[in-house]
């Protein structure tokens, strides 16, 4: 059993305009802790505006998770008063996005949080930024495209590396780059027994982009997660276990209400699109040459420039990539775009496979169901048909797709619930109308 050390705290924040430097402190047991972002200039051109204390509250709120989970204890004492909408936000980040850490961890699942705050009314929301969009960017498919169908907005990365400066410069956009320090001494306590795990990256980064937003007066924040976020990775007790949860249209909802008491709008463009439908418009981009969608080449070493970035086309994210990838593009071109050709290995079947298993793995990979349909696909189609794993694979996917009907083309129209407003809707219909329309 774990040691009892009492409540996490969300305690002190503080930011400094002059160097551009935000700190974030935490408690647990004895020891404290301290977070520190450190904002570009380009965010702090003018005067700090007095809703950035409750930008701060937020990034706050859900940063915390990093140095919750060395001990997860269950409860979490705010010490300085936040919204409702803040709240919920939190409570769905330690709860929900603590899920696969709590899974992994072989803690109870859904993993349950209990909150201690001082609830405070939040202010009319200022008026929206008027430098136009901000747009979070990781160097992959979904945010290349999103990058396209907005132009005149801003790229931001988060710790930035050269996969997220590329495809920036490769779209035309301008950058503005925010940097992440964790505290040394969560490594430490990782490396000392604490516990280690899955934390809801996508709600600390949307949290870090509307301080961004706020303080360098953009709005909206456009993010770039597809439908295929919002199923679960697997089921314990018949309790859903989602990575990719903060990326869902449950918690979109969330976070947008807590956005919009600061006055920016918050919305993912590509919500209806399944994965295949945004390989589909990015294959037919010379853009495509420069995304980077393995999240192994996204450590500490590639964001210090110590390692080159490049497809491992090993992990599971490089290998459903590559196979959506591959139903609209030719063996050759794929080849070319990947630095490889992962259906040419036959011991990388069981890696295919696991994309439409009952447990998926535990990565930013799509629905079930369109990772059967696209090796459907490749085994019937006559550029693909002789690849190893497709003849490997290729029946016993035809058979997974069978059970729910799927298939590539009924995958590439968009379909459910989005809160999208209709002039960048427009905008990504006119460049999904111009991608290319048929497959390999």
């Amino acid at each position: 059993m774990r040691p009892e050390v009492g409540p996490f705290v969300v305690a002190g924040r503080s930011l400094d305009p002059a160097t551009g430097e935000a700190a974030f402190t935490y408690r647990l047991g004895d020891d404290e802790f301290t977070e520190r972002v450190t904002l570009d200039p380009a965010l702090l051109t003018g005067p700090v505006p007095s809703h950035v204390s409750a930008a701060l509250d937020l990034v706050h709120l859900v940063m915390g998770t990093s140095y919750y989970k060395l001990a997860a204890p269950g409860r979490v004492v705010v010490e300085g008063a936040v919204t409702a909408a803040q709240l919920a936000v939190a409570q769905a980040a330690y709860t929900d996005g603590l899920g696969e850490f709590a899974a992994v961890n072989r803690l109870p699942v859904p993993h349950r949080v209990e909150f201690e705050a001082e609830l405070s009314e939040h202010p009319p929301a200022p008026a929206a930024g008027a430098r136009g969009a901000l747009l979070p960017v990781g160097g992959g498919k979904d945010s290349a495209l999103a990058l396209v169908v907005v132009p005149d907005g801003t790229a931001l990365a988060i710790n930035p590396t050269g996969a997220q400066r590329d495809v920036a410069r490769a779209a035309g956009v301008p950058l503005v780059e925010v940097r992440r320090r964790l505290d040394p001494l969560l490594a430490e306590r990782t490396a000392q027994g604490g516990l280690n795990g899955h934390v809801p990256v996508t709600a600390i980064n949307s949290a870090v982009s509307t301080l961004a937003a706020v303080l360098g007066g953009y709005g909206p924040v456009v993010f770039a997660n597809e439908r295929s976020a919002d199923e679960e990775t697997l089921t314990i007790g018949g309790a859903s276990v989602n990575h990719q949860y903060s990326k869902s249209f449950a918690f979109e909802q969330l976070f947008a209400a807590a956005a919009a008491e600061l006055g920016v709008g918050y919305f993912s463009l590509t919500r209806q699109l399944s994965e295949l439908a945004t390989v589909a418009a990015v294959a037919a981009m010379p853009l495509r040459a420069d995304i980077l969608s393995c999240n192994r080449s996204y450590t500490q070493r590639h964001t210090g420039g110590q390692a080159e970035q490049r497809w491992c086309l090993h992990c599971d994210k490089c290998l459903f990539t590559f196979l959506c990838f591959a139903v609209f593009l030719r063996p050759a071109e794929a080849e070319a775009m990947f630095g490889g050709n992962p259906l040419a290995d036959p011991s990388l079947a069981d890696g295919f496979r696991k994309l439409w298993a009952t447990e998926k793995p535990f990565d930013c990979v799509g629905e079930r169901a369109e990772s059967a349909a696209a090796m459907a696909h490749l085994a019937a189609s006559r550029s693909w048909g002789d690849a190893p794993v497709v003849r490997l694979l290729g029946a016993e996917a035809a058979a997974a797709a069978e059970v729910t009907g799927a298939t590539v083309a009924r995958f590439l129209a968009p379909r459910g619930a989005h809160a999208v407003p209709e002039r960048y809707l427009e905008a990504l219909q006119q460049v999904l109308a111009g991608s290319r329309s048929a497959v390999a």
